[in-house]
C-alpha cells in the first residue's frame, strides 16, 4: 500500500497485467461459485425491461413487499434504478436463450412440496419459472455482481504496483481485500449498495497518482461519471459525490486556479449524466423528479422516523452497524478494526500519505453517519450486512497498513481467519455470524444454489460440493501456478528482487 513515491523497482508492464489478470479471475470463480440463488427487488425492474422494455414491474406486484403501486399507475421498487439497469445489460443480451428456458420451464411438471424457507422462490416454482429466475439470479452475478467487484480488486492492485509495491505482495492485498472481507459475502447476488462501493473505490483510485502529478482533465470527469452512477443506485451515492469532489478539489491544489475550476466543471459534468437518469426515472414513473421512491411506498415500521425513514443519527443504529452479530460491520471481519490502529502506526515500510489518509476516514466517518441516520438499516436482519458495504475498501488499506506493524504469523494468521470466516459466510449465505459453521454442518457443505437445484426437482449428487470446491481449487491452482507464461512473469519478478538487491548492496 505504498501510497507515497514509487520505489526503484521496474516491473514490465506483462508482469503488472499478469498478475492483476491472475486477482481478477481469482476473485470472480469464487463469486461465481458462490453465487447465492435469491431475487431481491433490484431484479424485477432488470427482468420486466428485458421481457417487455419497461422498468414497470406492475407484472410482479405482489411477489415482494418491496414493489408497490405508482401514484400514476404501474408498479415499482422502492430504490433507484441503478442496479436493475446494469443488470439488465446482459438479460438483454441473452434474452432469446432467456426466453426458450423460460416457456420450456414453464411447460414442465411443478414440484408439489416446500421448503422451510424463501416465499418468492416458492412462488417462482408455483407458476412454472423457478429455473428462469434461478438463471436470471446467476446471470446477474456471474456477468455483472462478480466481474465488478473482481475488477475493482484487480484495479487495486494495478494501482498498488503502481505505487511501488512489489507485484506479488499488490496482489496478496487485492485477493484479501476480494475474499477476506465482507465484500464477497455481498457479491452473493445483485446489490446495489455493493456497486456504490465499486464505483466510489474505482473513482479514488483512479484520481490518486503516486507522483502526485497534476489531475487530468479526463480522469475528473470519469470520477464524477462513476460517483454520478452511484447516485442512480441508490441516493447513499451522495456521500461519493462530495467525498470524490473534495478529493479532486484537494490534489488540484497546486494546480492553477482557472484549471482546477475546469477540473471541478468536468466532474460536475461527469456526476449530471446519473444524476438526470434519475431525475428522468423519478418523473416517469412517480410524475416529480425530486421525490425519491420511498416518498411513495406504503408505511413501513422505519418510515415512521424523519423523513420516509431518513431521520437524525441514531447512536443505537450507529452500534448495531457495527457490531450487532446479524449484520455488523466489524462482526462480519474483526480485522477491520485494525484500521484504527493505521494513525498510530509510523514506523511501517508502506504508508497512505496524509492528504489520501483523511480522504479515507471522511469517507468511512460520512457513510457511517449517513446509514445511522438510515432507519432502513434497521431491516438487515433479513439481508444481512450491506449499508456500509461502501466503506470496507477504505478500512481494508487502512488496515493493511496498520499490520504491518504486526509479527508475520500474526499477520498470515489474521489473514487466513479472515479469508475463512468470509468464505464460510459466503458459503452459507447465513446472515447471522453465530450460525454460519452450523449452517454449513447441516447442509453437508452443500451450497444455497444446490438446494434451490434440488427444490426444483433437479437431483443434485451428495458428492456435488465436493466436486465444485475441487474444480475450483484445480482452477486457481490453474491461474496462479500452471498459466501459460506465468513462469515468464515469475522470472520477471525474481529478476527485479535481485536487481534491488544488488543495487542494495553497492
Amino acid at each position: 500500500m505504498k501510497f507515497l513515491a514509487p520505489t526503484a523497482c521496474q516491473q514490465s508492464a506483462y508482469g503488472r497485467g499478469a498478475w492483476a489478470w491472475r486477482v481478477f479471475l481469482t476473485c470472480w470463480l469464487v463469486y461465481t461459485a458462490l453465487w447465492a440463488p435469491y431475487i431481491v427487488r433490484e431484479h424485477f425492474p432488470a427482468i420486466a425491461l428485458a421481457e417487455r422494455g419497461s422498468l414497470n414491474v406492475d407484472r410482479y406486484l405482489g411477489w415482494s413487499p418491496d414493489i408497490f403501486p405508482g401514484p400514476r399507475g404501474g408498479a415499482y421498487i422502492n430504490n433507484n434504478p441503478g442496479a436493475s439497469l446494469t443488470a439488465a445489460i446482459p438479460l438483454l443480451l441473452l434474452r432469446p436463450v432467456l426466453a426458450r428456458v423460460d416457456g420450456w420451464n414453464q411447460r414442465q411438471p411443478r414440484p408439489s412440496r416446500k421448503g422451510e424457507e424463501g416465499d418468492l422462490f416458492w412462488r417462482t416454482v408455483s407458476e412454472g419459472r423457478a429455473l428462469y429466475f434461478l438463471l436470471v439470479g446467476f446471470l446477474t452475478v456471474a456477468l455483472v455482481m462478480a466481474p465488478a467487484t473482481a475488477g475493482t480488486a484487480a484495479y487495486l492492485c494495478a494501482r498498488l504496483v503502481a505505487g511501488g509495491i512489489p507485484s506479488a505482495r499488490a496482489a496478496g492485498a487485492a485477493v484479501l481485500y476480494g475474499l477476506g472481507t465482507p465484500v464477497l459475502f455481498r457479491s452473493g447476488h445483485l446489490n446495489h449498495n455493493l456497486l456504490v462501493a465499486d464505483a466510489g473505490f474505482i473513482a479514488l483510485l483512479m484520481l490518486w497518482d503516486p507522483k502526485d502529478a497534476p489531475v487530468k482533465t479526463w480522469h475528473a470527469g470519469l470520477g464524477g461519471l462513476l460517483a454520478g452512477y452511484s447516485v442512480l443506485c441508490d441516493y447513499s451515492g451522495a456521500v461519493v459525490v462530495l467525498v470524490v469532489a473534495l478529493y479532486v478539489w484537494l490534489r488540484s491544489a497546486r494546480q492553477p486556479a482557472a484549471e482546477r475550476c475546469r477540473l471541478m466543471a468536468a466532474f460536475g459534468a461527469g456526476v449530471l449524466p446519473g444524476v438526470i437518469a434519475l431525475a428522468i426515472y423519478q418523473t416517469w414513473a412517480f410524475g416529480l423528479f425530486y421525490r425519491p421512491s420511498q416518498h411513495y411506498m406504503p408505511a413501513t415500521a422505519p418510515t415512521s422516523h424523519g423523513y420516509r425513514g431518513f431521520d437524525w443519527p441514531s447512536p443505537a443504529l450507529l452500534w448495531a452497524n457495527f457490531f450487532d452479530p446479524r449484520f455488523g460491520l466489524f462482526v462480519y471481519c474483526p480485522a477491520l478494526l485494525l484500521a484504527f490502529a493505521a494513525p498510530f502506526v509510523k514506523r511501517v515500510r508502506y504508508r497512505i500519505p496524509r492528504r489520501e489518509t483523511i480522504i479515507l476516514w471522511t469517507y468511512f466517518a460520512a457513510f457511517t453517519l449517513f446509514c445511522a441516520a438510515n432507519q432502513y438499516s434497521w431491516l438487515q436482519p433479513t439481508t444481512g450486512f450491506r449499508y456500509l458495504v461502501p466503506v470496507v475498501p477504505a478500512l481494508a488499506l487502512l488496515a493493511m497498513q496498520a499490520a504491518q506493524a504486526l509479527p508475520k504469523a500474526v499477520r498470515w494468521v489474521m489473514a487466513t481467519a479472515s479469508c475463512a470466516q468470509s468464505l464460510a459466510m459466503a458459503a452459507a449465505h447465513q446472515n447471522d455470524v453465530r450460525l454460519v459453521l452450523g449452517t454449513l454442518w447441516r447442509r453437508e457443505f452443500t451450497l444455497p444454489w444446490m438446494i434451490r437445484l434440488n427444490d426444483i426437482g433437479i437431483c443434485v449428487n451428495c458428492a456435488l460440493p465436493l466436486i465444485t470446491f475441487t474444480l475450483l481449487g484445480l482452477a486457481l491452482a490453474f491461474i496462479w501456478w500452471l498459466a501459460p507464461g506465468l513462469q515468464k512473469s515469475y522470472s520477471a519478478l525474481e529478476a527485479t528482487a535481485d536487481s534491488a538487491k544488488h543495487k542494495e548492496t553497492q
